[in-house]
This record gives C-alpha cells, sequence and structure tokens, in this order.
C-alpha cells in the first residue's frame, strides 16, 4: 500500500467517526420529527434513516471528484463508493443502492477485478428490478462488457443487445448508446466475427462525432482501425488512423498508445516492417508510465507480440509471451490468454522446443474449444437472431403508433377545415346574393343605354382586328421561316462540333501510352459519339424535335461493330418497337445504352468467345418504356456490390436514370440484364408511333 493511500484511508477513516458522533447527536431530534407527525425528512416516501442516507450522499458526492482513469484516484472512487453502499443498506432506499452498486462495479471494472464487478453488477440489477426500474441499459452494458472480458460471450452478447434494444426503446441517443455500440462491437471482434464489429464500431463513430466526444472518437478510431486490419483492409486502416491524427489532439497516453499500436499492426500487415518498428518502439517507452497490471499493457502486448512474431524474433515473443500470460491470468482476460497461448506455441516451434509447444497447443485448443465451441455459436447466432427479430418488431410498433397520430391529426384538421369552409361558404354566398341583385338592377337600367355604343364598337374593333390578324400572319410566316432556319443552323453546328470533338478525343489516343487514359479517352469518344448521332438524325428530320429509337439503335450498333475488335465472334440482336423520343429523354437513354453496350463488350466476354448481346425496347405497363441490354458472357464478378459506386459507367447510368425519372437495375444472372424502365413525358400522344404502340400494347 502506498504513502499517499495509507493516508487518505486514515483520513477516510477519521471522518467516518466524525460523522457517526454526528448521527447519534441528531438522533434524538429524527425521533421527536418522526413523533410529533413532521414529515421534513419525507420525499415521495417515508426517509426511515435520513442521516445515513445523507452521509451515503456525501460519499457518493466525493467519489464523482476522483478521476476513474487514474490508478491512485480509481483508489479513492472505489473506497467512497464501498461507504455509500455500506450506509445505504437496511435504509430501504433500493434504488439508491442500485445506482451505488452499478457505479462501484464500474470502478471494479477500471481496476481489472473482473469477478467483483460482475457480483457487483449482478447485484445491482437485481435491485433495479425489485423497485420496476425501466433505465437498465447502463447496467447491461457494464455487464456485458465485463462478461466479454472474461470470455463468457454468449451472455456479454445477451446484455448488450438488452442494452441497445433497451436505449433503442426509449430513444436514447446520448453518449451511453454510443459506449453501447462499442462495447458490442469489441464482443463481436472477440467473436472474430470483423464484419459486424466493423459495423457497430461505425454505428458508435456516428453517434460520437454527432455529439462531438473526442475521447470517444479517439477511442473508436483505433477500433475501427483493427477491424480493417482483420479484414484485410490495412490501407484502409491507416487512413482512419491518419485522419484522426490529422483531426484531433492526442496528449494522452492512453490515446497515444492506441495510435501507435493500430498503425504497428497495420504496417504489419503491410509487411512495411521499417514503419512499424518506429510504432514498437513508441509503445515499449510509453508502456513503463503505466503499471503491470493496467488495462492499456493489452494494447501493448498485442502489438508488441505481433511484430516480433512477423519479423521472426522469437526469443522476444517468448519473453513477452511469458509476461503476457501473468498478465492475463491475473486479471482474468480468458481471450487475451488464449491469444497468448498461440503466440507462446509460435515461439517454441520456432525455437525448436517440441514439447513446450506441444503443452502451449494444447492449453491453446482447451480454451478454444471453451470460448469458441459449437453449442456457443449456435446460442450465439439464436441471440443475433431474436435482437434482429425484436428490433424490427419494435420499429413496426413505433411505425404504426406514428400512423395512427398522424390519421387521428388528419382527421381532426379535416373536421375543423370543414367547419370553416361551411361557415365561408355561407358568408360568402350571402354576400354574392346581395351584390348580384345590386348588379342586376343597375344593368337593366344601362342595358338599353349601352346597346346601341356597343353595337357601334364592336363593329369598328372587328375592322381593325381583320387587319392586324392579316398583318400578324404575315409575320409569323417569316418567323417561321427564320426560326426553321436557326434549328437547322444549330444542330448542324452541334452535330460538326461533337464529330470535331471525336476526331479530336481519336487523335489524341495515339499519342498516350498511359493504358487508363487511352481507355477513358476512348470512352468518352464513344459517349461523344452517341450523342453526334442524335443530333444527326435530328439534323435530317427536318424541323422534327423526336428521334426515330428504331433507327438510332441500328446505328448505334453498327459504330460499335467497327470501333470494337472482338465484335466479329458477338452477335447482335435488335427487337425495338417503333417508338419515337423526344431530344430531351433520347440523350439520356443513348449514353445508358451506350454504357450498357461498352460494358457487355470489354468484360462480357472473353478473348474469341463467342456471344449474343440483345437489346430490346418495348412498352410495358401501359405508360411506361423498358429498354434491356442482356448478354449471355460470364456474368458479374462475386465483389461487384463491394465495387458498384466506384464504377465510372454505373454512376452514370445511374445518374442518368434519374434525369429520366427512371429506374436501372442490374442483374448477373445466367450473364448481365441491365433494364431501364421510364415514362415518356405526356406530350408522347402528340406522336403517331407511340400512341399506336401503347394501344397495341393495351
Amino acid at each position: 500500500m502506498g504513502e499517499e493511500e495509507a493516508i487518505h484511508i486514515k483520513y477516510s477513516d477519521r471522518l467516518s467517526g466524525i460523522l457517526i458522533c454526528i448521527t447519534v447527536l441528531l438522533l434524538p431530534f429524527t425521533t421527536m420529527a418522526q413523533q410529533t407527525g413532521i414529515d421534513a425528512w419525507m420525499e415521495t416516501r417515508p426517509v426511515t434513516h435520513p442521516i445515513s442516507e445523507a452521509l451515503a450522499d456525501m460519499w457518493m458526492a466525493k467519489a464523482e471528484t476522483y478521476n476513474i482513469y487514474d490508478e491512485e484516484q480509481l483508489t479513492c472512487r472505489t473506497g467512497c463508493y464501498e461507504q455509500a453502499i455500506f450506509l445505504l443498506k437496511g435504509t430501504g432506499n433500493t434504488l439508491k443502492e442500485a445506482m451505488a452498486l452499478q457505479r462501484l462495479g464500474d470502478c471494479y471494472n477500471h481496476r481489472g477485478w473482473l469477478q467483483p464487478a460482475r457480483t457487483t453488477l449482478e447485484n445491482s440489477l437485481a435491485l433495479y428490478r425489485q423497485v420496476s426500474c425501466r433505465q437498465l441499459q447502463g447496467v447491461y452494458n457494464l455487464l456485458g462488457n465485463v462478461l466479454d472480458q472474461m470470455g463468457d460471450y454468449d451472455k456479454a452478447l445477451q446484455y448488450g443487445f438488452l442494452a441497445a434494444q433497451t436505449a433503442e426503446e426509449q430513444q436514447d441517443s446520448s453518449a451511453l448508446l454510443c459506449t453501447i455500440y462499442n462495447r458490442l462491437g469489441l464482443t463481436y471482434y472477440h467473436l472474430t466475427d470483423y464484419q459486424h464489429a466493423l459495423y457497430y464500431f461505425q454505428q458508435s463513430m456516428a453517434i460520437a462525432v454527432k455529439c462531438r466526444d473526442t475521447i470517444a472518437i479517439l477511442t473508436l478510431g483505433p477500433n475501427i482501425a483493427n477491424s480493417f486490419q482483420r479484414l484485410g483492409q490495412p490501407e484502409d486502416a491507416v487512413s482512419v488512423l491518419e485522419d484522426m491524427r490529422d483531426r484531433y489532439p492526442i496528449t494522452s497516453n492512453e490515446d497515444k498508445i492506441t495510435l501507435a499500436a493500430g498503425f504497428a499492426g497495420s504496417y504489419v500487415r503491410m509487411e512495411q516492417y521499417g514503419e512499424a518498428a518506429k510504432y514498437i518502439q513508441q509503445l515499449e517507452e510509453l508502456s513503463k508510465t503505466f503499471s503491470a497490471s493496467n488495462y492499456m499493457q493489452d494494447v501493448v502486448f498485442a502489438a508488441v507480440l505481433n511484430y516480433y512474431l512477423a519479423t521472426g524474433q522469437y526469443h522476444q515473443v517468448y519473453r513477452y509471451g511469458k509476461a503476457y500470460k501473468k498478465y492475463c491470468e491475473e486479471g482474468g482476460y480468458i481471450h487475451e490468454l488464449l491469444n497468448d497461448y498461440l503466440y507462446l506455441f509460435k515461439a517454441d516451434s520456432a525455437l525448436g522446443r517440441s514439447l513446450a509447444a506441444i503443452d502451449w497447443y494444447q492449453q491453446y485448443k482447451l480454451l478454444n474449444d471453451s470460448l469458441y465451441g459449437e453449442a456457443k455459436s449456435r446460442q450465439i447466432a439464436q441471440l443475433q437472431v431474436k435482437y434482429e427479430t425484436e428490433r424490427k418488431d419494435h420499429a413496426i410498433r413505433l411505425k404504426d403508433q406514428d400512423i395512427r397520430l398522424l390519421k387521428e391529426q388528419s382527421r381532426l384538421q379535416q373536421a375543423a377545415l370543414n367547419h370553416t369552409r361551411l361557415t365561408g361558404g355561407v358568408i360568402t354566398g350571402g354576400a354574392t346574393l346581395l351584390v348580384i341583385l345590386l348588379v342586376m338592377g343597375y344593368n337593366r337600367y344601362q342595358m338599353k343605354r349601352a346597346i346601341h355604343r356597343q353595337l357601334q364598337t364592336q363593329r369598328r374593333a372587328i375592322n381593325e382586328q381583320h387587319e392586324a390578324l392579316h398583318t400578324l400572319l404575315l409575320a409569323q410566316g417569316t418567323l417561321l421561316e427564320e426560326k426553321q432556319w436557326l434549328v437547322k443552323e444549330i444542330h448542324h453546328r452541334v452535330k460538326n462540333n461533337l464529330q470535331t470533338i471525336t476526331s479530336l478525343l481519336h487523335t489524341q489516343t495515339a499519342y498516350l501510352d498511359n493504358k487508363v487514359a487511352v481507355k477513358v479517352i476512348r470512352e468518352s469518344r464513344s459517349r461523344m459519339q452517341a450523342i453526334s448521332l442524335i443530333h444527326q438524325k435530328l439534323f435530317l428530320s427536318e424541323g422534327r424535335s423526336t428521334v426515330d429509337m428504331q433507327l438510332y439503335t441500328q446505328e448505334l450498333v453498327a459504330y460499335f461493330k467497327d470501333s470494337f475488335v472482338c465484335t466479329q465472334q458477338i452477335s447482335f440482336q435488335l427487337e425495338i418497337a417503333p417508338v419515337w423520343l423526344d431530344v430531351i429523354q433520347v440523350v439520356p437513354v443513348g449514353l445508358i445504352l451506350n454504357e450498357a453496350l461498352t460494358n457487355a463488350l470489354k468484360y462480357a466476354f472473353t478473348e474469341k468467345e463467342e456471344g449474343t448481346i440483345t437489346v430490346s425496347l418495348h412498352c410495358t405497363l401501359g405508360e411506361y418504356l423498358l429498354l434491356t441490354i442482356k448478354d449471355d458472357g460470364k456474368g458479374l464478378p462475386p465483389d461487384f456490390e463491394k465495387h458498384k459506386h466506384s464504377s465510372m459507367g454505373l454512376l452514370l447510368m445511374e445518374t442518368l436514370s434519374e434525369q429520366l425519372d427512371g429506374s436501372l437495375s442490374v442483374k448477373g444472372e445466367k450473364g448481365t440484364t441491365v433494364m431501364l424502365i421510364f415514362k415518356p413525358p405526356h406530350t408522347r400522344n402528340s406522336t403517331p408511333a407511340i400512341k399506336n404502340v401503347l394501344n397495341k400494347t393495351a
């Protein structure tokens, strides 16, 4: 026991003695207050031990002044809560006793006393339930964290789900929900389910960023980075850590350790051992600032062992592994002990100590079977399904409540609106009737006098209008001719400019050595050709603002046959209905058709493989058009969804489908199929071809 701790305990004992004396002196007054019926000692219930509760409140308030992350202050904080619980026992204030037990369990957890922490938190939960308290997400969360560290993953996951479900039901979006999601992610991380772990870490990070909680952000960044490492994405892990380092000040030694460990692990995964060595040296120095039992030593051990094992320094692995074993056994860290057995097995194997290596592996196997047995895996999977089901049911119930509330509000608003309309209608009707009667009387008086003047005025107006109409007809004819000439001139110039750009792109490819740049320019040239064909059609259609899709599709396919070398063994089937589209729609449709054909010719078939590409455009669902581009090639790659949003072509097609107010889908069954369904503009009824097709389809 340190000198400062001994002084603190003596001070606490002396203070306790003084407070007990005060209690004894005040007891007669307490009895007198109860005998005379004075209820100044009572709030919502009779307080039978006012002095004990007041002293307990004082100890709990004193505990909050100590920092839970400082080891010496954590000892003082723990002692304060223990004093408060001692005073609260027997007072009848069950809720306050449960709160004190929960905080004491958190202190035990921070000190690494896992079994006392578990027992204390279970007692707290029992008292909370005894008084029917509903705010249980905090104690559920702490229990889940303690059980996770003890390796009891099925119960840890159960309490984690209960914490998240309770918080979500009460619409708790505070920092506590951030902690709950983080600890759920840690449990999944220890279960080696890194995809679920990453999901909950990112959910927690979203809340931390929203709340601007820098401490939580600095904790979650390395957790997300470690998940990326385990998923085989060390570059993403480094990116997360560098972003965190650049955005936020790293001042505490805890944050420096987690950041250095994250970088070291990522560079080891990338086999950049020189970069990793810098952070390993930093970790070994920072480790000396903490006691041997501090929870931060676990981060240091894991990173250092991983580095020395990867670089073949097996004597160092063995030395750190033995120290890590002692740390895990004293703290009760089961998952960490399992990993350490594997480190020691690999070290002894590499050093030629076969019997010791076999012994380490047997211990590893026994502990691994107890942690990740088949029965536990099934139980964990059932917990996951149950939690997801209950979460969805809760969301449905909330939606139903919102719908009922909106319907009731709508009904009340409609009733008020009807009443307002009725009152306004009566007033308006009376006023209108009065105005009509007045106007009719005055009109009869003026009618005879005005008829003659009106006839004369109308005759003069008719003559003037006839002359003005004749002049307007002459001017309109001249303007129409000028408009037609200007439209043709514009289309001609646009077509020529597009062809010039296409030729420039074609010429530019001859001077480029970069294959990616040549590929991008060729794709751009293909898109420009698709638009150029549209303007060529408009120029030749003598004033029309629509394009024949049959002829346009045939010419676009012919262009692809001439542009791609591989089209000799590829056949095209065109099933295009006699549809005319406005220029507003034909440009995005032509570009989507261009992108789909380009992707099919580039990726659907291997070299010299024969295949068929089918292009169809038909009316469907009465008012809609369905464009389909299908090939019988090798289909989509397995990781298509992962890279879907990084493809320029797919992003362009999705953007163009939104411009059409349409829906785009890409399927990879038996080849690749791109389908676009959209609605032509209402003005399409003026085009006879579309109207006939729709009637035929109907």
